[in-house]
């Protein structure tokens, strides 16, 4: 059976992919974060205490870089407006 409204169908395909914000990234890593941490404390077997490990290395360091990179952002939309202000608002 054809789908009686393709529009809706085509819009809702495009919503889902759009591409995730910094501080959405930075919600879903934290998430990741405190799911990894929950069950390295509640792993018995040291392989998994040596995934939980590596996962959180992982989580950790692209955490850490996406903070910085906002914080450049921020400091570069600061330079961005007082040349802009300097310059006249041009």
């Amino acid at each position: 059976m054809a789908n009686p409204n393709p529009y809706r169908a085509r819009a809702a395909k495009r919503r889902a992919h759009k591409p995730l914000n910094l501080t959405d990234v930075l919600k879903i890593l934290t998430s990741a974060i405190r799911e990894a941490e929950r069950v390295l404390y509640e792993a018995d077997d040291p392989e998994m205490i040596l995934r939980c490990c590596h996962a959180l290395a992982q989580a950790t360091g692209q955490y850490s870089k996406l903070l910085e990179i906002g914080e450049f952002e921020g400091r570069l939309q600061a330079l961005e407006a007082a040349v802009q202000r300097r310059n006249g608002g041009r």
